[in-house]
């Protein structure tokens, strides 16, 4: 059991987190220029873009959504993620604003791990030694945490070192409803964004380069505290 507490780790990330609505004409633009002074995101495929796949939690309080709605100012909500259908890389991810900052914690987890709690067999995250694992737990045991909704997207991702930037775009917002099938790429799926947009995040951390301030500058795109959870309960934020 130690040495696999040991192999547990925490990456934690705080950092500013600027979001916009933009259209397609728009994205156009704004790509031309960020390829003169980004480069692509080494992960992504030859078309720098891949799918991401989300299943959030929410308790039984629908606290994540009733909060994000009220603009509550500290929230936080937990989430599994893969990539591309492939459950060769699947981290469990909380994601909360603290301050003016957007912190992020994240680890790497097995299909298993994920099928044990999507199912509701949890007990086992009490003792794993990681913090972010043993907080989920507290939130299933004594708030009934559990999975409310599939969010899928395409994401188109530039980087630049100088304040460890990172642009992305993300298009065809897709929501799964109530399923909770994660690792299933044939659940149905509904769009969650009207037809023509879709969502530009900035994130850094300390600063962001001027060159990259004066790009933005011209974006005509309005910025809003979105989030793609809120988008794809909208029609069960009651549920």
């Amino acid at each position: 059991m130690g040495s696999e507490r040991n192999m547990i780790t925490t990456e934690k990330q705080y950092r500013h987190e600027l979001k916009y609505f933009i259209n397609t004409r728009d994205y156009w633009i704004l790509r031309a220029k960020l390829n003169q002074i980004m480069v692509p995101d080494p992960f992504s495929g030859p078309d720098n873009q891949y799918l991401i796949r989300s299943l959030y939690f929410d308790d039984v309080y629908n606290s994540a959504l009733i909060d994000k709605l009220n603009g509550v100012e500290k929230r936080k909500k937990y989430r599994l993620r893969l990539y591309n259908h492939r459950d060769n890389l699947v981290k469990l991810e909380k994601k909360g604003k603290v301050d003016q900052y957007i912190l992020k914690e994240s680890e790497r987890v097995t299909r298993f791990f994920c099928k044990q709690i999507i199912a509701g067999d949890f007990e086992f995250l009490k003792n794993s030694g990681s913090e972010l694992q043993q907080g989920l737990y507290v939130q299933m045991k004594t708030r009934l945490l559990r999975p409310v909704v599939l969010v899928d997207y395409i994401r188109e991702a530039y980087v630049h070192p100088m304040g460890n930037v990172r642009v992305t775009f993300d298009m065809k917002l897709k929501t799964g409803l109530l399923s909770t099938e994660f690792f299933n790429p044939r659940v149905p799926m509904m769009d969650a964004m009207q037809h023509g947009m879709m969502i530009m995040e900035v994130k850094f951390d300390q600063f962001l380069p001027g060159s990259i301030q004066k790009l933005l500058s011209g974006v005509k795109g309005e910025r809003d505290s979105i989030s793609k959870y809120v988008l794809c309960r909208n029609d069960l934020r009651w549920v």
